[in-house]
């Protein structure tokens, strides 16, 4: 199940693929159709409703997947009052505080990229374009996202620009931290930052747990660790990192005749990735800045900490929860692509720190107030899903 990933997706404000939004299932009492009110004007609810709305509905989805994997019906009332997924939030605290956070990121956003004067090219335009054809329209249908604006209650205007909220973030960045901004972070200054705190390495892994993710036995756990110890002896004997790896790592695939050509092209990518380029990882065991932001993946942290005590050449092993590994550093400057593909994650950390300063300091200046109303009117508890995830 992919919640990191979607979730994501949702808080950066990128675009939503493969989903439909839902309007509550409620009339208001009181006037709730603004969600905030900042340095005396009213802002619309719709674009809160938006983040909201999907953030409830995915949930829901995903209670209904588990309910009908164990052959139950929703208790959604029970569901919205567990802290079991978002801790120490319940889950409809949790949904609110997510919608409120990605409200104040779009408006801040689209505040400050006004007032720097800023403009989206033409091509930038047709790019969002692009993605609500790719994202909405195709997946929906002309009508079908018609019919979505409506519940929505937002022009095809307003949806665009909500749409293209990435985009304008990207460019405030750009105007403060890219080639000619204000506070521009130099290729030298990636290039050293990337020195500092990214290393790559190859390793051969052993599992010390089953595919349920039980222990191994004694006996089979005692086989590992005199694998172990073979791999450390013919190190010692010289034999090439590469070798070993293809000989008893058990990320290596050896057999791909049961395979898939899908799967056989994967295994084949795998094989290449662990032999020659290895792992490119910061400190922080991020080596995808895809897989680390979408799924949570990333290098135990036992592991990497492992691999910045020893020196580009050495080998080192390290034993984890559910393996142990023999990790062998190499150089970062063996291929210009190493850097490349950490330019982006390089750039985004020397500027996050000012950034979130920034940031914080703009929020603080729309001196905002939420309305009561609206945050009652649409709280979780009220919403009925009208449309569900495909």
């Amino acid at each position: 199940m992919k919640i990191k990933r979607i979730l994501a997706l949702f808080t950066a404000a990128i675009l939503l693929s493969g989903v439909l939004l839902v309007s509550a299932g409620c009339t208001p009492k009181a006037d709730a159709s603004y969600i905030i009110t900042a340095n005396g004007e009213k802002y619309p609810v719709e674009p809160y409703l938006f983040y909201l709305r999907w953030m409830h509905d995915y949930y829901y989805a995903f209670a209904q997947e588990v309910a009908d994997a164990n052959k139950q019906s929703v208790n959604w009332t029970k569901v919205l009052a567990s802290t079991d997924l978002t801790a120490p939030l319940t889950l409809s605290e949790y949904l609110v505080s997510s919608a409120k956070s990605s409200y104040l990121t779009y408006v801040v956003v689209n505040k400050v990229f006004r007032e720097l004067g800023l403009s989206l090219t033409q091509e930038q335009w047709d790019e969002v374009d692009q993605i609500i054809q790719k994202d909405w329209v195709m997946v929906y249908g002309q009508d079908g996202f018609n019919s979505l604006r409506n519940e929505l209650h937002m022009s095809w205007e307003e949806f665009r620009d909500l749409m293209a909220v990435q985009k304008k973030s990207d460019a405030i960045i750009q105007y403060y931290y890219g080639t000619g901004g204000e506070l521009e972070i130099s290729e030298e200054e990636m290039k050293d930052y990337f020195e500092e705190k990214y290393a790559r390495f190859k390793y051969i892994v052993l599992m010390t747990k089953d595919d349920k993710d039980k222990d191994l036995s004694e006996e089979e756990l005692a086989q590992k660790k005199e694998t172990r110890d073979t791999v450390l002896a013919r190190l010692e004997e010289g034999a090439a990192f590469e070798d070993l790896i293809r000989e008893y790592s058990e990320d290596y695939v050896r057999d791909t005749s049961d395979l898939t050509t899908a799967e056989k092209e994967s295994a084949e990518k795998q094989n290449t990735m662990v032999t020659e380029d290895g792992l490119v990882t910061n400190t922080d065991g991020v080596f995808d800045s895809a897989l680390a932001t979408y799924y949570s993946i990333k290098v135990d942290t036992d592991v990497v900490d492992k691999v910045f005590t020893i020196k580009e050449g050495e080998y080192t092993t390290v034993e984890i929860d559910d393996s142990i590994w023999i990790v062998k550093r190499y150089s970062t400057g063996e291929k210009e692509e190493y850097f490349e593909s950490a330019r982006e994650d390089c750039f985004s950390a020397l500027y996050a720190s000012d950034l979130n300063t920034k940031f914080t300091k703009w929020t603080a200046e729309l001196n905002y107030a939420y309305n009561d109303a609206a945050l009652t009117t649409y709280a979780p508890e009220n919403l009925t899903v009208l449309f569900r995830f495909q």
